[in-house]
């Protein structure tokens, strides 16, 4: 299952372009399904569970941190919600419209045994 966007855009500016936030939200959701991985024993065990997750971006446009809101309460899962982000967030770019802006997005990763592979 693709990231989804959590209910929270949180820009940190006034005036900040809220279309290309949410533009900027949608791609970085479906760029993180191209790195989704669900690691092999939490699947196995049926381990499953909510990752919340932000992301903070600066003003050029790079990711400057990811911090956890919300623990799968397995530490496997979490980490593998983390490396989805930082290699989305590596491979998303940030429209043009919100460079020069520092802002921060929330995405939430559900893991489920019975996602596909």
């Amino acid at each position: 299952m693709p990231a989804q966007p959590a209910e929270t855009i949180a820009p940190t500016d006034k005036g900040i372009d809220i279309v290309g936030l949410r533009q900027y939200h949608l791609a970085l959701g479906r760029t993180a399904s191209r790195f989704r991985y669900y690691p092999p024993a939490a699947r196995k065990a049926g381990r499953q569970g909510r990752v919340a997750m932000r992301l903070a971006v600066g003003e050029n446009g790079l990711p400057i941190g990811i911090s956890l809101l919300g623990s799968s309460q397995h530490l496997e899962l979490d980490q593998a919600a983390l490396d989805m982000l930082r290699l989305s967030a590596a491979h998303t770019p940030v429209p043009e419209s919100l460079r020069g802006q520092h802002f921060s997005i929330d995405l939430v990763i559900d893991f489920k045994p019975d996602d596909p592979p």
